[in-house]
């Protein structure tokens, strides 16, 4: 699927925010890093919540103003490359986004990782 440069960039922004989330426990909280392990098994809805990404936190790694993100992010999504969390609908704040199929990439690294912890 072809994507502009500013698609691509906003939506490899949003992989980097979301590995990092995954991993971000792993040494220093386990019991927090097993439950986001939790989340990365039962796929990409379970993660939007708590371990995607916001519009404001694109914009500022990439310099780009959040609006200008939202609308990049609708685009990704009608194209089915993120998804966004919706589980509050009347509860006006921030919501998060995640790229469709990351949950499954993460979850073989994380467990491919903990294989290899003593």
């Amino acid at each position: 699927m072809k994507l502009t440069e500013k698609q691509q960039l906003v939506l490899d922004e949003l992989r980097k925010i979301g590995r990092k989330n995954a991993h971000l426990y792993r040494d220093s909280q386990s019991y927090l890093h097993q439950k986001d392990c939790e989340k990365l098994a039962l796929g990409d809805q379970a993660c939007v919540f708590g371990m995607g990404g916001f519009t404001f936190q694109v914009g500022h790694r990439l310099g780009v103003s959040a609006p200008s993100v939202l609308s990049i992010f609708k685009a990704l999504q009608r194209k089915g490359l993120v998804i966004r969390e919706e589980s509050y609908p009347d509860y006006q704040r921030a919501r998060y986004w995640w790229p469709v199929g990351l949950a499954a990439e993460l979850y073989a690294e994380v467990q491919t990782e903990n294989r290899g912890t003593p």
